[in-house]
């Protein structure tokens, strides 16, 4: 049985991985500008999909594997879009207002790491 300090230290890995993972997701929306983010969604454009098609094929691999890594530490792509949403709360009229958005995201963003 795992003690109760290699739990919580483990939580509190898990969580850190979250975060970094959001930190980095959220460079790339601020690169690309909230505005033409809201247009997209407006469309019923994927913005993960989007995005992860326009990156290099070198590009693709390393969120690939960054996504495996935190997927086989438990950490769900549902979990990464909360804390993404937490750190810019301005995306919340996106991911939360249009149905089932956030759904369609989640289920991008984990076909993208199944497809490598």
């Amino acid at each position: 049985m795992t003690s109760f300090s290699g739990r919580v230290a483990k939580h509190y890995l898990v969580f850190k991985a979250v975060i970094r993972a959001t930190k980095e997701f959220k460079k790339e929306i601020e690169k690309a500008g909230l505005d033409n983010l809201k247009i997209l969604a407006d469309a019923g454009t994927s913005i993960v999909g989007t995005y992860l098609n326009g990156c290099s094929p070198q590009e693709k691999a390393s969120y690939r594997r960054d996504l495996n890594a935190l997927f086989q530490m438990g950490i769900t792509a549902d979990m990464i879009l909360t804390e993404l949403v937490r750190q810019m709360p301005e995306l919340a009229p996106i991911m939360q207002g249009r149905g089932d958005y956030k759904k369609s995201e989640i289920q991008h963003l984990e076909q993208f790491v199944k497809e490598g």
